[in-house]
């Protein structure tokens, strides 16, 4: 492009090549867009300055392709630490344009830039990508007074659509990772389904062959071999319970999650649970509000599942001694409509606040002292969706967590 080319013109001229350039990463779009500047003021050199935290620098992350571009990579004055100023930081720092004629004069501006570069006309403007100041873009000459105020305008209206471009590129950067990343998570959960399948059908004859082996060790009076078979027993139902999670989650995702509905009691069900998964380490109080059944519609098999893996995470969480506290009782909802609510309230360490806003997402898990596959809580707030309800958590570090189960529920007797 001819230098002299009429501002509105040569500006037109760079739009038209800026939206044409390809959707690609930020670096290679930038680097594109230091060309086309280069060619239309005829300087002899563009950066595209990006400010990088981990580093507290500038880094020119898109340079034009041109001698004194690899003249400056050569001496490493593509990287500069904002602590040591320079224009390239001031510009950056006050989001003001900035332009020189006589940079061999300026004290302000790095002794690299101005004696080794040679530099001696900068017009430095800032660059705001997806509405934050990111960086800045400098137009460097050799020559003496080379920028005009129309370059000003230029090259001010040139960085607000270079901003637009480059927030394309990193969208576009990001569509891709999280495309990648989808397809790999897709992939690996395909494998773990096929996979917890081929394990379902290995569980059934070795539960067969322990019982064989449990009952002819008590025939025989062997008591060793009959605790032995009843430990392995236990670790065969827990790798059981595990494959089943595996498939509830393959059923929720292909939407055959099935429920059979039915009036629940859900206090005479929740007692029952508690009784079952309470020690003499972790005893589970249940309380259940007086007066009339707090019956849910619900599959009592799924709302059986939810409830175990809520009390059974509280259990495991509890420190030894220290209670379970389970509060069954009526509610209402913020439409007025009739709820049941199940309050699982345990003493332990408490949930980090960072992990409280992934905490139901599947393969979560903030406890290293368990094993378990992170499904638990992800399965019971699933259920609770399905029938309807919901289902929270509240939690500081060091208080313990409470869970709350919210389900539609019938009406008392009696009521109108």
């Amino acid at each position: 492009m001819d230098q002299k080319t009429s501002s509105p013109q040569r500006l037109l001229e760079v739009l038209e090549a800026l939206l044409r350039l390809p959707a690609g990463d930020l670096p290679t779009t930038l680097a594109h867009l230091s060309d086309l500047v280069a060619a239309a003021t005829g300087a002899d050199k563009i950066d595209a300055f990006i400010y990088d935290a981990t580093r507290d620098s500038m880094v020119a992350v898109g340079s034009s392709t041109q001698p004194l571009s690899a003249k400056q990579r050569q001496l490493g004055l593509d990287v500069l630490p904002v602590s040591n100023g320079g224009r390239v930081v001031h510009v950056f720092k006050t989001g003001e344009t900035f332009v020189t004629g006589q940079l061999d004069r300026d004290m302000n501006e790095l002794p690299g830039v101005r004696e080794a570069l040679r530099i001696r006309s900068k017009l430095g403007v800032p660059l705001v990508i997806g509405g934050e100041r990111r960086g800045m873009m400098m137009l460097a000459s050799l020559k003496p007074d080379f920028f005009t105020p129309d370059d000003v305008r230029f090259a001010e209206a040139v960085s607000h659509w270079a901003g637009i471009v480059a927030h394309r590129a990193e969208l576009a950067e990001e569509i891709g990772r999280n495309a990648a990343a989808h397809a790999r998570r897709a992939a690996a959960e395909e494998l773990v389904t096929v996979l917890a399948h081929d394990l379902r059908n290995f569980l059934a004859p070795l539960t067969l062959r322990l019982d064989t082996l449990r009952l002819r060790a008590e025939r025989e009076n062997r008591a060793d071999d009959v605790r032995d078979v009843e430990a392995a027993s236990l670790t065969l139902g827990r790798l059981g319970n595990m494959v089943s999670d595996l498939l509830d989650v393959a059923r929720i995702d292909r939407g055959i999650f099935h429920l059979r509905t039915q009036a629940v009691d859900l206090g005479a069900l929740t007692t029952e649970i508690a009784a079952t998964l309470q020690t003499p380490r972790h005893p589970v109080i249940v309380k259940v509000q007086e007066g009339d059944t707090i019956a849910v519609p619900g599959d009592a098999a799924r709302l059986r599942q939810c409830l175990e893996n809520l009390i059974a995470n509280a259990v495991q969480q509890s420190p030894a001694g220290a209670a379970v506290s389970i509060f069954v009782q009526r509610g209402k909802g913020e439409r007025l409509q009739d709820l049941a609510m199940v309050e699982v309230a345990d003493e332990g360490p408490g949930i980090p606040q960072e992990l409280l806003p992934h905490l139901f997402e599947r393969y979560v898990t903030g406890d290293s002292r368990h094993s378990g596959l992170g499904l638990g809580l992800y399965l019971a707030e699933r259920i609770a969706a399905v029938h309807g309800g919901k289902l929270s958590v509240d939690s500081k570090p060091g208080d313990g967590a409470r869970f709350i189960l919210s389900l539609p529920a019938h009406a008392p007797a009696g009521s109108s």
